[in-house]
C-alpha cells in the first residue's frame, strides 16, 4: 500500500499511503512502477464477500506510524483467483484504519476508520502483474499514532471470485490477515511475514 499525507498536520502487504501538500508518502510497499519489488503470483486475501459467506470476510492488513494531519489517497495492487474477472467486477472498497491488529480481528470495520467507496481508480502506468489502484481519501483526518490499514474490496464470490492485495519484497514483514468470522481456520488473525 502507498499512503499520501498532507504536511498541514519479508513479505508485506502491497500498499501506500499519500498525503497531498508535499506529497509526502507515509508508507510505501508497492514500490517501483514497473513491479520489480513484486512478489509474483502471490497475494493476501481480502474481501468482503456476499452474506452467504461473511464468515469469510477477511482483510490484508499492514501497518503504518503517522505524524497527524490528514490522509489524501491510499494505492493497492489489486488481484484475484477463483472466477475473478477484474476490478469491473468489484462493488466497491472499504478503507479501515485499525488501532490495533486485535481491532482488526475483532471487526474488519475500523475502529479507528471506515470508508466505503464506490470505485477506486486504475493505473495504467503500472508495469507489474495485476493492477495497481488508488483510491482519493478526500484529506480524512488522524492524529499521531501507530495504526493498521485495510483496503478490503466489497466483491460477490459467487460472480467475480476471490480478490487479494498484492505482495512485495520491500516494507519488513510486518503484514497480517485478519478474518474475523474464523472461516479460514487461521483464528482471527494471521501473520503474513
Amino acid at each position: 500500500m502507498k499512503i499520501r499525507k498532507v504536511q498541514a498536520f519479508g513479505a508485506t502487504l502491497c500498499a501506500s499511503v499519500v498525503a497531498t501538500a508535499s506529497a509526502d508518502v507515509i508508507f510505501d510497499n508497492i514500490g517501483a512502477m514497473d513491479g520489480s519489488d513484486m512478489v509474483i503470483g502471490n497475494m493476501h486475501a481480502s474481501q468482503d464477500f456476499e452474506d452467504a459467506y461473511n464468515v469469510y470476510d477477511i482483510a490484508a492488513v499492514d501497518d503504518f506510524s503517522f505524524s497527524g494531519g490528514t490522509l489524501d489517497s491510499v494505492s493497492f495492487i489489486l488481484g484475484g483467483w477463483n472466477g475473478y474477472g477484474g476490478w469491473g467486477g468489484i462493488d466497491g472498497y472499504i478503507v479501515n484504519v485499525y488501532s490495533s491488529i486485535a481491532a482488526a480481528g475483532n471487526n474488519l470495520a475500523g475502529d479507528v476508520l471506515s470508508m466505503t467507496f464506490g470505485s477506486a481508480d486504475y493505473n495504467g502506468f503500472w508495469g507489474g502483474e495485476n493492477d495497481y489502484m488508488s483510491i482519493d481519501l478526500g484529506g480524512v483526518a488522524l492524529g499521531a499514532g501507530d495504526y493498521f490499514i485495510s483496503v478490503v474490496p466489497i466483491n460477490q464470490y459467487g460472480i467475480n471470485g476471490q480478490t487479494g492485495i498484492g505482495m512485495s519484497t520491500i516494507g519488513g514483514d510486518n503484514g497480517y490477515q485478519a478474518n474475523p468470522g474464523g472461516g479460514f481456520g487461521f483464528g482471527s488473525t494471521n501473520p503474513t511475514g
